[in-house]
């Protein structure tokens, strides 16, 4: 590199000095009309639906579809991330996507059968210093959590009398374990009714007890239905919870689904503010 260096500039010395004039157009200087290149620009995704749920993105896999094709995940915000580390970064992104979900579905987007992505740059892109987080949303079957192939927007999918919202259910029960849940018209016959949330503190999804699940079912269905949430709760109602998988729950997803049962009963109409009239004492608690 060096040799063709030196050779180079020996043929301009020669080819200048050898010249009494310049051609036109040519002022002999080669800097002045060097124009300063355009920053590189770092890939950053847009709003729109994609095939499958991913965990990071990057140029050569972003293929986002219109949301009117059959889709998995749709993008329905791309965030700043700001000044974060790798280790606080999911609960930063998760916070963010979960605030801006609830204003797009028109409601706590926990409350329906959605399941909350957040998705990150590629390791290259940032060490290389992007931090954006894409927010995706995905519908999840009732029957047994998989995906939802959708062909349609789930934008304001909570409003009014929406599919996507947890409501009633006729729950197939075996033991301590729920088998199935089939959602109904809660004017139907049904043997259960989503009640609320209840927000854990623990780690990981294994390290909820069934009593502290219990607990915070019960104060929840307790709202819900209008009850008193003292010692006599046990002995009106029983309790489903539904807690995240291992992964949403590590993403930052600690809200426990809680559904009234009354231990496989009949119920007709929704239950929210039955009141102790409609809830008596008529269980005896093991």
């Amino acid at each position: 590199m060096r040799r063709w260096a030196a050779v180079l500039a020996g043929a301009l010395m020669f080819a200048l000095a050898g010249c009494g004039e310049l051609p036109q157009g040519v002022d002999g200087d080669l800097t002045d009309g060097w124009h300063t290149p355009p920053a590189a620009l770092q890939f950053r995704p847009t709003d729109g639906c994609h095939a499958d749920l991913a965990e990071t993105s990057a140029l050569g896999d972003d293929r986002p579809v219109s949301c009117q094709d059959p889709h998995v995940a749709e993008t329905f915000a791309v965030a700043d991330l700001g000044e974060v580390t790798t280790a606080t970064r999911e609960a930063k992104a998760f916070q963010e996507c979960s605030t801006r979900a609830n204003g797009y579905v028109g409601g706590d987007w926990r409350t329906g059968w959605l399941l909350l992505q957040p998705v990150f740059p590629s390791d290259e892109a940032w060490s290389g210093g992007a931090r954006w987080v894409r927010c995706d949303l995905a519908e999840t079957s009732p029957s047994d959590g998989t995906l939802v192939r959708r062909s349609s927007s789930v934008r304001d999918g909570l409003k009014g009398a929406a599919k996507l919202k947890m409501t009633c259910a006729d729950a197939a029960v075996q033991g301590d374990q729920v088998t199935g849940l089939r959602t109904v018209s809660c004017a139907a016959e049904h043997t259960s009714e989503f009640a609320g949330l209840f927000v854990s503190k623990r780690p990981t999804s294994a390290a909820v007890t069934s009593a502290e699940m219990e607990k915070g079912c019960n104060a929840a269905i307790a709202r819900f239905t209008g009850v008193p949430n003292d010692n006599t709760i046990k002995n009106r109602v029983g309790w489903l919870g539904f807690p995240p998988d291992k992964d949403s729950w590590r993403q930052g997803d600690r809200a426990v689904r809680c559904f009234l049962w009354l231990n496989g009963e009949k119920m007709t109409g929704s239950y929210r503010n039955a009141g102790t009239k409609k809830l008596k004492i008529h269980y005896t608690y093991r």
